[in-house]
């Protein structure tokens, strides 16, 4: 074999290792949102099992925008109107006043997907602090209780000042079937919020 011959065949043998290469992660990254509807539908029914329990560290809390009664009145059939709740830390028991949907509120959250083959503790999409929450040193985010998905102010409303909760969100409660920039339409949603302070907008008040 000639060296043009010995060149091409270098060549060809290099471009087939790397489409093969590009095929693998291809088919890895498909592989891992798959069927992802059926599967964040079945995560968040066997994560509502868990928590249907009903402890006072472990429930499920219907969302603010159904009926107080929602629940009980759909025998529990109707999961995707609630998100579940656990309690990681309980504020003082002096606090009695949460946050109305009017309000603006300082958090420290992280929110992830549900977990997958190469994210077993589900892809996180966003969070408050740049690396490794520290209460010394990192600002929490200000937001309009009004402003984030339904899920997410179902929680705040429910919680002192103080709390932490780690909350499971279905899609319905949170961006629906709409895919975002790092989250897929159908995505179930799990924040850790931990709820720094709150107080009512008044005029001039950018949130």
């Amino acid at each position: 074999m000639g060296d043009k011959s010995i060149y091409f065949f270098f060549c060809l043998l290099l471009t087939a290792s790397f489409s093969f290469a590009s095929c693998t992660e291809a088919d890895e990254e498909d592989e891992e949102w798959a069927d992802w509807q059926n599967r964040n539908e079945a995560y968040f029914e066997e994560q509502f099992l868990l928590h249907d329990m009903d402890t006072e560290t472990c429930f499920v809390l219907p969302s603010w925008g159904q009926p107080t009664d929602f629940y009980a009145t759909t025998g529990g059939v109707a999961h995707t109107g609630c998100i579940l709740v656990d309690v990681i830390e309980e504020a003082d028991e002096t606090e009695t006043t949460y946050p109305l949907y009017t309000d603006s509120v300082k958090v420290e959250y992280s929110g992830r997907l549900m977990p997958t083959t190469h994210y077993p503790l589900g892809y996180e999409f966003d969070r408050s602090y740049l690396s490794t929450y520290d209460p010394d040193v990192d600002v929490p985010s200000t937001m309009a209780v009004n402003g984030v998905v339904e899920g997410f102010s179902t929680a705040v409303q429910h919680m002192h000042r103080g709390d932490k909760w780690r909350i499971i969100v279905p899609y319905q409660l949170g961006y629906g079937t709409t895919a975002r920039t790092s989250i897929p339409a159908y995505s179930t949603l799990v924040f850790e919020i931990e709820l720094i302070d709150f107080w009512s907008k008044k005029k001039g008040d950018r949130l």
